[in-house]
Parts: structure tokens; C-alpha cells; sequence
């Protein structure tokens, strides 16, 4: 378990603070992604965007018969 842990740790460390060039425009354009993809989550999907669809509409659209009780 220390050993998993210990690398977990070297991991984090790694993309915390990047010690080369390159490493270091790898973590920036991670980062800069991670941002679009979060704004485009935020202000291109809102909630309220969504449509409410229930077993019913889904039945309809697939076209399956809907149970009878």
C-alpha cells in the first residue's frame, strides 16, 4: 500500500510542479482544456436546458407498446 500511495504521490507532485519545459506546456495545455471544458459545461449545458423525459416518452419515441395493468 505505501508503495501505491508513494507513486500516487510522485504523480500529483509531477503535474503540481513540473520540472522541464515540456512538462510544463503539457500542464498548461491541460489545464487550459480542463477550463473550456468546464465553461462549456457550465454556460453551454444548463440545467434548465434539459429536457425532462420520463419511461413513457422514451416508449413512444422507440416505439414500444406501453404496459397495460
Amino acid at each position: 500500500m505505501r508503495a501505491i500511495l508513494s507513486s500516487m504521490g510522485a504523480f500529483v507532485a509531477a503535474g503540481m510542479w513540473p520540472r522541464t519545459p515540456l512538462a510544463k506546456a503539457i500542464v498548461f495545455v491541460l489545464v487550459i482544456k480542463l477550463m473550456g471544458i468546464a465553461g462549456i459545461k457550465a454556460f453551454g449545458f444548463p440545467d434548465s436546458a434539459r429536457p425532462s423525459v420520463d419511461a413513457a416518452a422514451m416508449a413512444r419515441v422507440i416505439g414500444l407498446q406501453p404496459e397495460t395493468k
